[in-house]
């Protein structure tokens, strides 16, 4: 009976000293992440401050949602037709220029401009986010494939308690264009250390074929039907998207709580949050640092059973 070969983890140090690619991947990660929640905590606030209303905090998340949303497909298809790492560097850039825009909520007092700029910032998310996932392993030798999904996942959790401590403590001690300002420079921070990798071989491009440039118009849609249709057609990656629509409504929910509740003096709600997404980060740690680095041994009962308990501990 044949047995599928498992590659040989390398430590997290070795990697971060030894992959220079990966260790300014990660530093971008770091920074550009923890700029994030300065900027979550700050947004929310200033929509609750600005017009008094929990509905205006729930405009803020659907804005977000829908410009994620949007942009997805949107996304893998431009992913695979250019430059990967132009394209994050591109990402990161209108995310600084959008983040830096919402001081112009302060000054002109413009409801409107807070869903426009959040639905702008996450729109060009994942620009970013899927082209390091779709780089690493142009990045990695294949026995560092598994340790460095293992960080990257790791570290997103914990600049979810360090970037959201630290912004609700600038943003009270310092105001939010302090927050805005952090927010922007962290993105001009990971578009430099991506501008600093390296490529190797064909360079950050798709395969053959798949990175041509786009024919036009026609083949672009052409494409992104396809993918939609691919989800529809494949039950895991359609249940994987559901469980992702719900837990972005449930953590939509709770993150309006959370700004109101704090802006009312109490400390429990975002404490406890605090302390669940440190759980949440255990959790990540201890699954991303177990999970067989044979995909076929991997089961969806696995998958679905993990992300289902996250999402109850730390809905985002």
């Amino acid at each position: 009976m044949l047995t599928a070969s498992r590659q040989p983890g390398v430590p997290f140090w070795t990697l971060l000293l030894g992959n220079r690619n990966y260790r300014y991947t990660w530093l971008g990660q770091i920074v550009s992440e923890a700029g994030d929640h300065f900027n979550t905590i700050a947004v929310l606030s200033l929509a609750l401050h600005t017009t008094g209303s929990g509905a205006a905090v729930g405009g803020v998340m659907l804005a977000r949602t829908l410009g994620g949303i949007a942009a997805g497909p949107i996304a893998g298809v431009v992913l695979d037709r250019m430059d990967r790492k132009r394209v994050m560097i591109a990402s990161d850039l209108f995310r600084a220029v959008a983040a830096l825009a919402f001081v112009l909520v302060i000054t002109h007092k413009q409801e409107w401009l807070l869903y426009f700029l959040s639905a702008s910032l996450m729109f060009a998310s994942p620009f970013f986010t899927s082209g390091r996932s779709a780089i690493l392993p142009d990045i990695t030798r294949p026995e560092e494939l598994h340790t460095a999904n293992a960080l990257t996942l790791t570290t997103a959790w914990l600049t979810l308690s360090i970037g959201a401590f630290l912004g609700g403590a600038s943003t009270m001690r310092f105001g939010y264009e302090c927050a805005f300002a952090v927010n922007a420079f962290s993105f001009l921070f990971s578009a430099g250390a991506i501008s600093r990798l390296k490529p190797s071989g064909a360079g950050f491009r798709a395969g053959a074929g798949a990175g041509a440039p786009a024919r036009n118009m026609r083949a672009f849609w052409d494409d992104f039907r396809s993918g939609m249709a691919y989800i529809r057609s494949t039950p895991l990656v359609l249940g994987i998207a559901l469980v992702l629509v719900g837990w972005a409504s449930g953590g939509g929910a709770a993150q309006i709580l959370f700004a109101a509740i704090s802006s009312s003096g109490s400390i429990w709600m975002p404490s406890t949050r605090r302390f669940a997404a440190k759980i949440c980060g255990a959790w990540s740690w201890t699954r991303s640092t177990t999970i067989d680095s044979d995909p076929r041994r991997t089961t969806r009962r696995r998958w679905s059973g993990d992300d289902w308990i996250a999402s109850i501990v730390a809905p985002r």
